[in-house]
């Protein structure tokens, strides 16, 4: 199969030469009329008046689900639930084993990835909606189980499965809503809403961290409490999400049916292998976005050990580093880098975005090696501003490559091979900590130093992987093929 990548796909130009205003679309200008004060412009920016009218209702829809469900899912988000077992376990669990196990949790998002091309295959062909509804409600009993799990050795291994089964369900839902993203917004529009659908979830998300750090801290008997209630607010948003309607759902089913069958969920590496293989930029794309990945896979479990056994932190100021500061960022971040995935191709985004990460992982490594709190927190600020790329990109880059009736392939090629370096990275951090521990070296530096590795090789791939699509495209030639 033969793409033909236009230049303004990888240079510096816009995405389209057709006037937004023909479109219908309204300038996103950015500030509210009729509105004062210092808390209006924050919250009318997430305001539904802001888009055209025929997303308008989809995206408020959207938009109550994602707060009120966010709210559950912050008691299983990697930081939180990596530090809450770190502290929890920590006298009751022997070391090397709950350094493991917290890894596994801390990376327990990417690795539920892995099952991602069984998602793709329960939805190819098949209503979107309703999928993720199931896969809601599955997502928000199983966290309503992680508060009934008591702090006793046979406990950290159930609360490890039943948070890789919560994320299982979620990885459904990543694997699904782009294709529900595509069809109900705009090209020129959906960076922007979908960054205000993530700012929502990481916000809530970095609020219910802070309380569960507090409460913690302060009384653990209410940690069930608050997640229980944050469970039910996780129901309500069900049937919020239930009034999402997909636009073109008709042509879209049809499309799906009638193109190429996808294999069974099993066979999955071979449709990673068929999608690679017959798109060499994507694959190129996924080899650059697995080496920055492992890195920044690398850092949650790290620093969950770390502000523990040298830092000596407890709950809240270790969710503060490894969650709270990153996701309060998050949201002052994306619209920036909204404006730049808007006009640019996702591989020239990430030539320019992932150097966030390379600076934070710098950051980082200071604050370890000189055991100083400050570099730590310019480190979570810097890797706030990655995320906020990230999260966008990670949404929304496979959409470059991919034709409308592939996206559930590409983006579940996606998030396999996230699982897979999620599953890899987690346990290769704590084995190098481990060595270091054992060689007499300072194991947090150590760790650091290859993450700060992954991450610069990472960007530096990205950049040449833009050149080398420039240079392609300026030629009319396209290697997809």
């Amino acid at each position: 199969m033969v793409r033909r990548v236009t230049p303004e796909k990888v240079q510096d130009l816009p995405r389209t030469h057709c006037p937004p205003i023909l479109l219908g679309i309204k300038p996103d200008i950015g500030k509210p009329a009729g509105l004062a004060g210092p808390l209006a412009r924050p919250i009318a920016w997430f305001a539904p008046k802001a888009f055209p009218a025929a997303i308008r209702r989809n995206y408020a829809h959207e938009l109550k689900a994602t707060l009120l469900f966010s709210l559950a899912l912050a008691a299983i988000e990697g930081g939180v639930v990596a530090v809450y077992a770190k502290q929890t376990w920590a006298d009751v669990v022997p070391s090397r084993r709950l350094n493991f196990l917290v890894a596994l949790l801390g990376a327990a998002p990417e690795i539920a990835n892995l099952v991602s091309f069984f998602w793709a295959q329960a939805a190819h062909g098949r209503p979107k909606v309703p999928l993720v509804n199931v896969l809601q409600a599955a997502t928000v009993l199983l966290i309503a189980i992680v508060a009934l799990i008591p702090d006793a050795p046979w406990g950290l291994p159930l609360l490890v499965a039943v948070v890789l089964a919560a994320r299982v369900c979620w990885s459904g839902m990543l694997t699904v809503r782009p294709t529900i993203w595509r069809a109900n917004y705009p090209r020129l529009m959906r960076a922007r809403v979908v960054g205000r659908l993530s700012t929502a979830q990481v916000v809530a998300v970095a609020l219910v961290g802070v309380l569960l750090g507090w409460i913690l801290d302060v009384d653990r008997g209410w940690y069930p409490v608050v997640v229980t209630l944050a469970c039910a607010a996780g129901l309500l948003a069900v049937g919020v999400w239930a009034k999402v309607r997909v636009r073109r759902q008709g042509a879209l089913l049809r499309a799906e049916t009638g193109g190429e069958r996808l294999l069974p969920p099993w066979k999955g590496p071979l449709v990673v292998w068929h999608v690679l293989r017959r798109d060499r930029h994507y694959a190129g794309f996924m080899l650059w976005m697995f080496v920055l990945g492992m890195g920044n896979l690398m850092l949650t479990p790290t620093l969950a050990i770390t502000l523990k056994d040298q830092f000596d932190f407890g709950y809240l100021h270790s969710i503060l580093i490894i969650s709270t500061i990153q996701s309060v960022v998050v949201p002052l971040a994306i619209p920036m880098w909204s404006r730049l995935l808007d006009r640019a191709h996702v591989v020239r985004f990430r030539s320019i975005h992932a150097w966030s990460f390379v600076a934070a992982a710098g950051a980082y490594l200071a604050g370890v090696a000189m055991h100083r709190v400050e570099p730590l927190l310019l480190g979570a600020v810097l890797q706030g501003i990655g995320m906020g790329g990230g999260t966008l990109a990670w949404n929304l880059g496979h959409v470059d490559f991919a034709r409308a009736s592939e996206t559930s392939q590409y983006m579940a090629t996606h998030v396999t091979l996230n699982g897979v370096r999620g599953l890899l990275a987690p346990l290769l951090a704590v084995t190098l900590y481990e060595v270091f521990r054992a060689s007499g070296l300072h194991a947090p530096t150590g760790v650091m130093i290859v993450v700060c590795v992954f991450t610069c090789a990472g960007a530096l791939g990205f950049v040449r992987l833009r050149i080398v699509m420039g240079q392609l495209a300026a030629r009319g030639i396209d290697r997809a093929a």
